[in-house]
């Protein structure tokens, strides 16, 4: 598994709706990742800013943030912990 450093952190995002707000099919190729992700691992963090963030939690990133890779095939970021503008 990956171990993110300091203040970055690994998400997996949620899966894209596939329709729209009015009820359209979106095809596959249209749709971007979510911005809905779970925390997958976290950095240690430093003295002058901590991590925050937990293992499990459910976030809301930063639009289009983070530095897509790819884990056993499926999309994942790391980002940094500011990028994480919510938890839910």
């Amino acid at each position: 598994m990956i171990q993110p450093i300091r203040n970055q952190v690994l998400v997996k995002p949620f899966p894209s709706d596939e329709f729209s707000e009015g009820g359209l099919l979106i095809p596959e190729s249209a749709r971007k990742a979510s911005n809905k992700v779970k925390v997958v691992a976290v950095g240690k963090g430093t003295k002058a800013r901590p991590m925050t963030l937990l293992e499990g939690q459910t976030a809301f990133r930063v639009k289009d943030w983070g530095t897509e890779i790819l884990i056993d095939g499926e999309l994942h970021f790391i980002m940094e912990q500011s990028a994480i503008l919510a938890t839910a």
